[in-house]
């Protein structure tokens, strides 16, 4: 595969999916890959507030070029509630490259438009996909005023235009979370259901990737090659209180990511946190679910304003404990999500400057029994870290 191809193939397009009209059916989560787009459903079956659902789907891409000391973000999603799309442009440049750019900052822009389509691709016609393999089916997204996805089995292109911005990157060789199922990822078993507030997948740890960022008049051009982080989140609305994390090593031989929230109930009721967490090493191959029996998050710490967080994730054979922390100026403006479903609202911050500590222990019995021994400690630079918007206003009041 040409490691330098930024352009996205022309694609047949054939059977245009209006997946932002009405279905008169019920929603399947379960009938098609997790990183091909689902079509919401507006049944009168499920209860108006969650109708349609999804009503939110969004594809999000982060990529660290270590040679360069270059990190990019793109959020691209549709909110099917009000048939609106956005598209997100995230930052940060080393210094001495274009006008006016700080280091150890992240700069952000986005726009939103109410023209998007999507268009599913032709079934793939290989060995691989009659063999019964779970690969997704591929499809293109597009908005003549944002950009475009186009998404195949094991590669995907990404083209954005946001206020005079251009950034281009073709993403090939994944790293699935499970190297034998490309259809799990962070939510284990909780996938499985079909209406939940939000849902979270991660199609790749570690993507090798191809990229382009411009803005003429801003005098930047800067572009070469990197590993990039793939991810998706559909469902109703964001979650509260969300904490979210990631990083490769240079190598690419170890990542990390991990997401924490917490949902309301009936208004001001919150339900506990709930976190899910992946670790990947040479020896190490770890995951991490509030909800999996025998796993508990303890002594977790949030400090938006500080720009800090930790957390000690404990099972019967491994702990691993994970520090996080950023230049609280590192920080984007706030970004948009889907928040009470009609309305794209500032929900989060993110910084690409961040450090990543992850020290693993192995042990029996949850370390109840023995001694835990520490087996494996890394330490992650330019990782992502993201905290929720209304942590940011509750720890300044």
């Amino acid at each position: 595969m040409e490691e330098s191809k930024l352009d996205a193939p022309q694609t047949s397009k054939v059977d245009m999916v209006t997946r932002i009209t009405p279905d008169s059916g019920t929603s399947d989560e379960n009938a098609q890959h997790p990183w091909d787009p689902h079509k919401p459903a507006f049944t009168p079956l499920l209860p108006k507030l969650v109708r349609p659902y999804p009503s939110f789907e969004g594809w999000f891409l982060r990529l660290v070029d270590f040679a360069n000391g270059f990190s990019a973000g793109v959020i691209m999603a549709t909110n099917y509630a009000t048939a609106e799309s956005q598209a997100t442009l995230l930052f940060s440049v080393p210094a001495g490259v274009g006008q006016g750019f700080q280091p150890e900052r992240t700069y952000s822009v986005y726009a939103r438009s109410k023209e998007s389509k999507f268009i599913r691709l032709p079934e793939p016609n290989s060995e691989e996909s009659s063999n019964g393999a779970h690969e997704p089916k591929g499809f293109e997204w597009e908005s003549p005023n944002l950009g475009r996805i186009v998404a195949r089995p094991h590669e995907m292109f990404m083209d954005v235009t946001v206020e005079g911005y251009k950034f281009k990157s073709h993403m090939f060789n994944e790293v699935p979370w499970d190297s034998q199922d490309s259809e799990k990822g962070p939510e284990g078993w909780a996938r499985r259901i079909s209406i939940l507030p939000t849902h979270w997948y991660v199609y790749s740890l570690g993507s090798q990737a191809t990229f382009e960022l411009s803005n003429a008049e801003k005098g930047l051009k800067i572009e070469g090659k990197g590993l990039a982080h793939q991810e998706k989140n559909w469902g109703e609305t964001f979650p509260a209180g969300h904490v979210w994390m990631q990083a490769f090593s240079h190598d690419n031989k170890s990542q990390v990511v991990l997401s924490g929230a917490y949902f309301k109930i009936g208004g001001d009721t919150k339900t506990p946190y709930i976190f899910a967490m992946g670790y990947r090493s040479p020896d190490l191959n770890l995951d991490m679910r509030t909800n999996d029996p025998g796993v508990v998050f303890k002594d977790f710490e949030i400090l938006p304003l500080e720009a800090k967080f930790a957390v000690n994730a404990i099972g019967p054979s491994h702990t691993l404990q994970i520090k996080c922390s950023a230049p609280p100026t590192s920080f984007s403006d706030p970004l948009l999500c889907p928040i009470g479903k009609l309305a794209w609202e500032p929900a989060c911050r993110e910084s690409y400057c961040a450090k990543l500590e992850a020290d693993v222990f192995e042990h029996v019995a949850w370390g109840v029994i023995g001694d835990s021994k520490l087996v494996r400690r890394e330490v992650f630079n330019h990782a992502g870290l993201e905290f929720g918007e209304d942590l940011l206003r509750e720890a300044a009041n």
